[in-house]
């Protein structure tokens, strides 16, 4: 169970999320959709702490982090339970795809080499990857660097995946790999995710919820059928308006 009560971040006089309240239950995929600029890679960043919330409260299993009473063990502690897929990639670009994967085992796990390889190697062969263990980032197109960012983010058996516009930099032809990378890791694992996207089809046939964000509230929410078939806020029926799902 994910539940985040309070939740506020500003940046200087700009209050960018105003109090967001959310419960995600184990094992749930939620789609978080909205205009650009609303606050939705926020909320992200701040739970995993990227980014420190200003007010409230987030609680992973039965770990809870208080804003306005943590200690450095407690950031670490919450950190240790999410993995962040991000838009960009940020693989490292002097290791390998291999490379990159056993990474986390080897800093955050101190697994030992042998045990972390043959890990990192079926997550490789899970995200369609397996020929490409000894190749770089540079060699690699977008697509593929973001599977093995998403590999990465699987290494760590995280409770809570959190997706960050993961096709937002990837050229037209090159998003279907990896939204079906997404969909497949949500169909064979019991993996909890939150994932922002501008992809309402998507959206619609991977979460089990949607939420939309608008000027740093939720304004609404409901199963991912529900939510298209029959949106009720004036907002949310705006923003759909844009899009044929």
């Amino acid at each position: 169970m994910i539940e985040i009560k309070g939740l506020k971040k500003s940046f200087g006089d700009l209050a960018v999320l105003k109090g967001i309240d959310l419960q995600v239950d184990k094992g749930e995929v939620v789609a978080i959709i909205g205009p650009s600029g609303t606050g939705k890679s926020t909320l992200l960043r701040c739970i995993n702490l990227l980014e420190r919330p200003s007010e409230g409260t987030i609680r992973i299993g039965d770990f809870t982090w208080d804003a306005k009473s943590h200690t450095r063990g407690d950031v670490y502690q919450l950190r240790a339970k999410t993995a962040m897929v991000f838009q960009n990639y940020n693989l490292f670009k002097n290791k390998t795809a291999l490379q990159n994967i056993m990474e986390p085992m080897l800093v955050v796990q101190k697994m030992n080499t042998a045990e972390a390889e043959q890990q990192a190697l079926a997550i490789l062969k899970k995200v369609g990857l397996e020929e490409k263990r000894d190749v770089y980032p540079s060699k690699l197109s977008g697509g593929q660097q973001q599977r093995v960012g998403i590999g990465r983010a699987m290494a760590v058996h995280p409770e809570l995946i959190l997706f960050d516009e993961p096709t937002s930099s990837l050229d037209p032809e090159l998003v279907g790999e990896v939204l079906e990378t997404i969909q497949e890791l949500a169909r064979s694992r019991n993996t909890t995710m939150l994932i922002t996207t501008h992809e309402m089809e998507f959206a619609r046939r991977v979460a089990n919820r949607v939420i939309f964000m608008a000027e740093g509230h939720i304004l609404e929410e409901n199963s991912a059928e529900e939510f298209f078939r029959n949106p009720q806020h004036e907002r949310t029926k705006q923003f759909l308006s844009k899009y044929k799902v």
